[in-house]
C-alpha cells in the first residue's frame, strides 16, 4: 500500500513527474510494469464521469448523545470541553466547505460534463485502516525498536510514534483476515468504476480512506479560497492553521486502476477552466 505521488503547481507538472517515477525500479518486486502515456491533447469531453452523489449532499453529523459521566477533575473537564469544541469547529468547516463542492459540480456541468451519480460500496473501510498503520510501522521498525522514536516531538495516543508501537501488537490472524477483507474492498470499488473513467468526490469524504486501501489513483486540486465568513478554528486546536478565512479548499478526482492518464487529462481541463492553481492565500 506504499504510495508515491508528486505535489506540483499544476496537473501537467504532476504528469511530467509521474512519467519520471512510474514503473519498476528493479528493487521493489511489488511494482507492476504498466505503461503511462500522458497526452495533454486527450479529448476529456469523451470521458465518462461519475460523482459521489451522497457525499455532496448536506448531511451534518448527528451530535453524540450525552453520556452519564463520572465526576471529572478540572483538568479532565477542560480537555473534554476543548475536544468537543474542536469537533464542533471541524463539523462547521465541513458544512461551510460544501458550498465549494456544490459549486464545483455546477462548474463541471457548465463545462458540458455529464455527471452520473454513483456511490462507493458500503464497506467497513475504517476497520481496515490498521493495515495501513502496520505497513507504516514496518517501514519505521528500526526507529521504533531502537527507541529513537521518543525523540519525535508529538507523542499523543494518535501520533505516529504510538501508532507504530501499537501496530507491533496486532494479532497475526486478524491481520490476515483484514487483508482478505481488503481484497473484497478492492474488487467492490473496482466494480464502482464500471463504465466510468473518472469519479468526482469531496476531498474529505469516505473515498479518502477507501482509495488508500484499494490503490485507485486520485488527483487533489485547488478549488478556491474560503471567504471572510468562514468558521475560525478554536485557538486551542493543534490544527488551528487548518481552515479559516482565506485558506484553500480542494476537490478530488478519482481514476480507475492504471487510469492515471485519463484522470490527469480531466483534472487538467478543470484546472484550466477555474484557474484556482494560480491564486495564493494571503500571508498572515
Amino acid at each position: 500500500m506504499d504510495k508515491l505521488g508528486p505535489i506540483c503547481r499544476s496537473v501537467e507538472d504532476c504528469a511530467i513527474v509521474l512519467d519520471a517515477i512510474y514503473g519498476p525500479d528493479g528493487q521493489d518486486q511489488t511494482v507492476a510494469d504498466v505503461p503511462f502515456h500522458w497526452d495533454a491533447t486527450l479529448d476529456w469531453r469523451a470521458l465518462r464521469v461519475g460523482y459521489l452523489a451522497k457525499a455532496f449532499e448536506n448531511n451534518p453529523q448527528p451530535e453524540e448523545p450525552a453520556k452519564q459521566e463520572a465526576p471529572l477533575s478540572p483538568e479532565e473537564k477542560k480537555k473534554r470541553d476543548e475536544a468537543r469544541e474542536r469537533r464542533a469547529a471541524a463539523q462547521a468547516r465541513r458544512e461551510y466547505d460544501r458550498r465549494y463542492d456544490r459549486a464545483a459540480l455546477g462548474k463541471l456541468a457548465g463545462m458540458g460534463v455529464h455527471l452520473v451519480p454513483v456511490e462507493l460500496p458500503d464497506f467497513p473501510y475504517g476497520a481496515l485502516v490498521p493495515l495501513l498503520t502496520a505497513e507504516a510501522a514496518a517501514a519505521f521498525d528500526e526507529l521504533t525498536r531502537s527507541g529513537r522514536d521518543k525523540l519525535l516531538t508529538e507523542q499523543g495516543a494518535d501520533d505516529w510514534p504510538n501508532q507504530f508501537r501499537v501496530a507491533r501488537l496486532y494479532p497475526a490472524v486478524e491481520y490476515i483476515q483484514a487483508n482478505r477483507a481488503r481484497r473484497m474492498a478492492m474488487e467492490a470499488v473496482g466494480r464502482a468504476f464500471h463504465g466510468l473513467d473518472v469519479i468526482v468526490a469531496p476531498t474529505s469524504s469516505t473515498q479518502l480512506v477507501a482509495t488508500n486501501l484499494t490503490g485507485h489513483p486520485s488527483v487533489i486540486l485547488p478549488n478556491g479560497l474560503r471567504g471572510e465568513d468562514a468558521p475560525r478554528p478554536p485557538t486551542n486546536d493543534p490544527d488551528r492553521n487548518v481552515g479559516g478565512p482565506g485558506t484553500p479548499v480542494s476537490l478530488t478526482f478519482l481514476g480507475d486502476l492504471y487510469g492515471e492518464a485519463k484522470l490527469l487529462a480531466f483534472a487538467r481541463a478543470y484546472q484550466e477552466a477555474t484557474g484556482f492553481h494560480r491564486i495564493h492565500p494571503k500571508a498572515v
